[in-house]
């Protein structure tokens, strides 16, 4: 029985042993493993900071980025088959607490065009002045599309999207925008009934 013991025990040791000098790469858990592998299914990143996230696919893709604020969140990657370290930019005014980072498969070797995965980013340490100007922009927005003065030859949001001057000049008071665009905006031929 001893001898039964001492077998085991070199046995597991020797497998400690082996693992421990064997380069051996751990991958996150992939909804489709046979199509996508990533080092990190979830990740946490800092608003304004950068992440390498290990990716590796025998096919081409694309992807895309899930609902977001910023303009600085995107992903720099190949979208090639293979192994590579993509980049997962956040953008410093991302006010998205969950930002999710979709890849679909997008190779002629591969019939079906709806296969993907998904990396989740955690958005750490998102500035709270900027949630409140997101905010205060959105209810601007809101106020605009919702104006009691808007017919069907007139739309605050539309007129106030339209233009940048107006946007400078009259920020988003609808009254205003409406002031101008029956005083001078219809003679300058300027739209206030679609997004130009």
């Amino acid at each position: 029985m001893k001898k039964f013991f001492k077998a085991v025990s070199m046995f597991f040791s020797v497998i400690l042993l082996v693992s421990a000098f064997t380069d051996v790469k751990v991958l996150a858990y992939s909804e489709r493993p046979d199509y996508f592998d990533f080092g990190d299914s979830v990740v946490s990143i800092d608003a304004g900071a950068t992440k390498e996230v290990w990716i590796k696919t025998q096919y081409n893709y694309t992807y895309f980025v899930g609902p977001h604020t910023s303009t600085k969140t995107y992903v720099e990657c190949s979208g090639r088959g293979g192994s590579e370290y993509m980049k997962i930019h956040i953008g410093p005014d991302e006010t998205t607490k969950n930002v999710f980072l979709y890849f679909y498969i997008d190779d002629e070797k591969v019939a079906n065009a709806d296969i993907h995965d998904f990396i989740e980013v955690y958005v750490q340490n998102i500035d709270p002045a900027v949630v409140d100007a997101y905010n205060a922009q959105n209810a601007a927005m809101d106020s605009l599309k919702n104006y009691a003065g808007n017919n069907a030859e007139f739309n605050a949001y539309y007129y106030y999207t339209n233009y940048k001057d107006l946007q400078d000049a009259f920020g988003a008071d609808a009254d205003k925008l409406l002031n101008h665009y029956n005083q001078l905006g219809k003679a300058e031929g300027r739209v206030a009934n679609r997004i130009k």
